[in-house]
């Protein structure tokens, strides 16, 4: 059996060469505003104040472009090369999208009242539209640095005008943005529509004209079998303006051109205390363990500031079966039992009852009442399942070997490795120089699930989720927890400890 030894040292050895190896990483001059991966060639494109780079999987840059400062001022209106009030302005990027079946890029900045352009996604030097004299049609982002932006590519079809590839938008109010919180944004020029033209003329979920009372900050946008999902946080009323957020989900029909199925969900963080905003959010679909339990094809996970005397975060979970389970009770409250809910009113209150809308009209009608939301006690309420002092800031969530892992990272830098189990339980910290800066929203996996790229301010690092091989015996294995490392079994006398590596899988025999 000396073979094992033999093996152990090798293990050992490539353990030593890789801890003495830095990380992949990324450093840019300014702040880092967006990172999405395309998922097809692994490459990643960062939206930073002023610049745009495109990088490939170990964070080496490609190609970059400068995007600002530029004359800008919002209280022009583009084009701005009359306007006397023009300074020079920095340009933070709102939203980036990827385009695949037209190999381009979406990208939207604060400069010209949000405008947006396309460019090559094989290389980003290369613009491919760029127009600042359509007016007011074209503005799809924000001016303003604070107001929260998100997107997600679907479809448009008209039986008249044909089927169009299109990408919705939500976002915040600025004080010189437009009132719409969600538009439907065109990617080709057709008829009377130009690109990026709102082709809703009048959506149905604007910001209320007292726009101080409801500050919606958007957190997250995600597709599931047919339906649209917006994660976001915002203030109830006057009451609580400028003081509490409570987080939301709403959702709508991805073919529901115009909102009319759109619905509102409060998400309370636990059962007995009330939670505040919604730092990041997630959508993943669950491991085999957690299926069991959820019944569900995934579940939102998200990271919230819990209201306590010791600030305080936490991570709840939220199945979608029954997130949708609640929509539809509140739905079907106000079509057919004038708003009631267990007798208590769910915020709707009509005079006539639409029986069996909500079979016959999923996606909602123009005769039917919209948009709708329920009152804070119909919240979909859940325990936390980890909580910890200071404020989280984000999450990213993996499936791999029958378990899900959820790793939050906080203000300071850190970022912790959590099992999602019947009793979860944080079982490590992801590697890398932590500088004490807070890690942003972009947090992510690669395409392969075994890197995680962990974004600050201006740093994104490549580390692995996993250490399972610098175990060289099986008791080190199994102490980790780490559900990437596998387990110890019996086998003909002997036990065998498997260990999963990035390249490959090692085997350790130890005689019983």
């Amino acid at each position: 059996m000396a073979w094992r030894w033999v093996l152990a040292a090798i293990l050992a050895t490539l353990s030593l060469s890789l801890l003495g190896s830095a990380y992949d990483e990324f450093t840019s001059d300014t702040l880092i505003n967006n990172v999405v991966q395309d998922p097809i060639t692994s490459q990643l494109y960062v939206g930073t104040v002023n610049a745009l780079y495109q990088l490939d999987q170990s964070l080496h840059p490609e190609a970059h472009t400068r995007t600002g400062p530029e004359l800008d001022n919002r209280q022009c209106t583009p084009p701005v090369t009359s306007c006397e009030e023009a300074v020079e302005t920095d340009n933070h990027n709102k939203l980036l999208l990827i385009h695949p079946s037209k190999d381009t890029l979406i990208v939207c900045g604060s400069l010209y009242r949000g405008i947006c352009s396309l460019r090559n996604l094989s290389n980003v030097e290369q613009l491919l539209y760029f127009s600042d004299t359509k007016g007011e049609k074209s503005y799809v982002a924000s001016a303003e640095e604070g107001v929260s932006v998100v997107g997600v590519m679907s479809y448009y079809f008209n039986k008249d005008k044909g089927n169009f590839t299109v990408f919705l938008v939500a976002k915040g109010y600025g004080s010189h943005d437009s009132t719409k919180l969600i538009s439907t944004r065109i990617l080709q020029v057709h008829s009377d529509w130009v690109l990026f033209d709102s082709i809703i003329e009048a959506s149905a979920v604007q910001s209320n004209p007292f726009t101080l009372r409801y500050l919606h900050d958007f957190r997250h946008v995600f597709k599931d079998e047919g339906f649209v999902y917006f994660l976001f946080s915002r203030t109830l009323g006057a009451q609580d303006s400028g003081t509490k957020n409570f987080t939301f989900i709403s959702r709508m029909c991805e073919n529901d051109h115009n909102y009319y199925s759109y619905t509102e969900l409060q998400l309370n963080c636990s059962a007995g205390e009330q939670v505040q905003q919604g730092s990041g959010s997630l959508r993943d679909p669950p491991g085999e363990a957690l299926a069991k339990n959820m019944s569900s094809s995934g579940c939102v996970c998200g990271v919230q500031l819990r209201t306590t005397t010791a600030s305080s975060s936490a991570v709840c979970m939220y199945p979608l079966r029954a997130i949708n389970q609640r929509l539809v009770e509140i739905i079907g409250a106000c079509y057919s039992t004038k708003g009631q809910i267990n007798n208590k009113s769910a915020l709707c209150k009509l005079k006539m009852r639409f029986k069996g809308m909500v079979t016959n009209q999923k996606c909602g009608a123009e005769f039917l009442p919209s948009p709708l939301a329920s009152r804070a006690e119909f919240a979909l309420a859940t325990d936390p399942v980890f909580t910890k002092k200071g404020l989280m800031t984000a999450v990213a969530v993996a499936v791999g070997n029958g378990a899900r892992r959820c790793l939050p990272g906080d203000y300071l830098g850190e970022v912790l490795k959590l099992h999602l189990s019947t009793s979860p339980e944080v079982y490590g910290r992801a590697p890398g120089e932590n500088t004490g800066d807070k890690v942003n929203k972009n947090l992510l996996f690669d395409t392969s699930l075994t890197h995680l790229y962990i974004t600050t301010e201006k740093k994104i690092t490549k580390v692995p989720v996993q250490a399972c091989h610098l175990k060289t015996d099986c008791q080190s294995c199994v102490a980790q927890k780490d559900p990437y490392c596998g387990w110890c079994v019996l086998q003909e006398g002997s036990v065998i400890c498997l260990i999963l590596c990035n390249n490959g899988m090692g085997i350790i025999m130890h005689s019983t």
